[in-house]
């Protein structure tokens, strides 16, 4: 018998999303096993040494990191491909990928979305505006400036949709959880990206995801997760 493909990670997770999103645009079958990020006992900690989701398991082979995660999908399942094959839309691509991950994810989530929204949920603790605010004002705003000019008019960052669309879009989602709103009058051409992007098949699919799980428990979420793409 084949080793089911298992993500374990919240939805809730744009990096979790993000893994989702290329599966279902592979039409992968996996299942998904709800873990909040830096929580978890000592089994989690094994597989995710940072604490960080997702994480993937296939029988006894593990991979955090949803970069690693992707590059490995793209490999095992080239049909339908999350980087481009020419070799500078691919390279366009990573660096995108990287980008967000590394700059917006901090300046997105550990700034805001933290803030607003695990802050108070998982640690019972009040936010702190001025982080919020120093994302809200200056570190966000800046990162749009720069994005408002790399978008294309029409398509995607780097030809086909790659997984760099997915993860910032993922992002955009968490950031409005927290109460950001985006101004289409100040990025015009990152706002009609972002909605080029959302609109996609399996983006969609994991965004409406997104709207059902950010309020769900566990349990719950593994429910909402069948219905929207069964077991593996």
């Amino acid at each position: 018998m084949t080793d089911k493909l298992t993500i374990i990670g919240t939805p809730v997770s744009p990096y979790v999303r993000k893994v989702l999103a290329v599966l279902d645009m592979k039409a992968v079958p996996f299942r998904c096993i709800p873990q909040v990020p830096f929580l978890g006992d000592e089994n989690f900690t094994r597989i995710s040494p940072l604490r960080r989701v997702p994480v993937m398991q296939i029988g006894d082979f593990t991979l955090p990191d949803s970069t690693a995660i992707v590059q490995y999908l793209d490999e095992a399942h080239p049909e339908t491909m999350a980087y481009p094959g020419d070799i500078r839309d691919r390279a366009r691509a990573r660096w995108f990928e990287e980008y967000a991950d590394d700059h917006l994810g901090r300046n997105v989530l550990f700034k805001l979305f933290f803030q607003r929204v695990v802050r108070p949920r998982i640690f019972k603790e009040e936010p702190d505006e001025a982080i919020v605010a120093e994302a809200l004002e200056g570190d966000l705003p800046r990162a749009l400036d720069y994005l408002e000019g790399e978008v294309p008019d029409e398509g995607f960052l780097a030809g086909d949709l790659s997984a760099g669309d997915i993860i910032i879009a993922t992002l955009m989602k968490n950031a409005l959880w927290a109460g950001w709103q985006l101004d289409a009058d100040r990025w015009p051409r990152f706002a009609a990206w972002l909605a080029r992007v959302n609109a996609t098949p399996s983006v969609s699919k994991v965004n409406a995801l997104a709207d059902e799980v950010v309020n769900a428990n566990p349990k719950e979420q593994m429910v909402i997760l069948r219905r929207y793409f069964g077991k593996a």
